[in-house]
């Protein structure tokens, strides 16, 4: 239990750091984004091209499937529950289902797997941040347009989103990583100590930028649909992913880490998706910051309990 502590504690004081610097004043906005483009640009790529490229042989096929399977079920189930539960619009069920799938894959899933199981942890995990924002945005974007009317098809949709995760640097350095790792070099010394450098500086400051950043709720619109969607996050997403795991015979580390995975709570992404088209915003905003308060008590169980 001392050893869980101290996995977990420190990952979300830094959050609650972050939370009350910029609650507080004490760095402007434009400094906090100049940290999260560093991570995002820089110290994040490293860490993640140096653990793939120095891993040991990978099942991704696996732990992606397996964690997409169980999204993309739990997404229909959100968006049914918002179309049969709150009676709601296509669109504003479309963000209740990606609230109760769309993790916090990067700022927060890379520091809490790199503290819990290493660099082969991280490896594993990027199966997942690769696939993660590729398959659920656009599918939820989809739904959101054809509910609004505005002509734009699925192929246009999917068309539009290419750029974004084409121009993505922690997709690029995950496909290059695998490029790298193809041609069976290692890293020379000075070029693998400016990677260790720069990928030890990515966690603490995701975490620290993470709370900096959580979207500020203004009340308590919609607290029936934080509720289902952030127990479908927290609750049914992990056990439903964890089953289809055990099921495609995955195990280890990589079963360990899929199922961490989808017990993240609820990324940031998918309010600013919310925000982006004016719908369910409130609510959006309230699932990301609930879920995270409440993912201390669960991912702590959740660690324990996986071991």
């Amino acid at each position: 239990m001392a050893i869980l502590f101290g996995i977990v504690a420190p990952v979300f004081a830094l959050i609650v750091m972050g939370a009350v610097t910029m609650g507080r004043r004490w760095l402007e906005p434009v400094a906090i984004k100049g940290m999260t483009d560093f991570v995002f640009y820089a110290a994040m790529p490293s860490l993640l091209f140096r653990s793939v490229a120095s891993a040991p042989p990978l099942r991704l096929a696996d732990v992606a499937g397996s964690f997409l399977a169980g999204a993309l079920i739990l997404f229909v189930v959100g968006v049914l529950l918002g179309r049969w539960l709150f009676k709601a619009r296509l669109a504003q069920s479309a963000v209740l289902g990606l609230d109760s799938v769309f993790g916090n894959t990067v700022m927060l899933g890379i520091p809490i797997v790199d503290a819990a199981y290493g660099p082969a942890g991280v490896a594993n995990l990027l199966a997942v941040v690769a696939f993660h924002s590729a398959a659920l945005l656009p599918l939820a974007t989809i739904l959101i347009e054809a509910d609004s009317g505005s002509g734009r098809g699925p192929l246009e949709v999917l068309r539009a989103s290419l750029p974004g995760l084409v121009g993505n640097p922690v997709v690029v350095s995950i496909v290059l990583a695998f490029v790298w790792r193809a041609t069976g070099l290692g890293f020379a010394a000075p070029v693998e100590r400016l990677l260790v450098l720069l990928g030890q500086a990515g966690p603490p400051l995701a975490l620290f930028c993470l709370g900096a950043t959580l979207p500020k709720p203004r009340g308590l619109e919609g607290m029936g649909e934080v509720a289902v969607g952030s127990v479908l996050k927290l609750v049914a997403m992990p056990l439903l992913v964890g089953g289809i795991a055990h099921l495609a015979g995955v195990g280890g580390v990589a079963f360990k880490v899929v199922v961490v995975a989808s017990a993240l709570p609820t990324g940031a992404n998918a309010f600013l998706l919310a925000r982006r088209f004016g719908t369910m915003m409130e609510a959006s905003a309230s699932t990301v910051v609930v879920s995270t308060a409440l993912s201390v008590a669960t991912l702590t169980l959740l660690l324990g309990w996986l071991g």
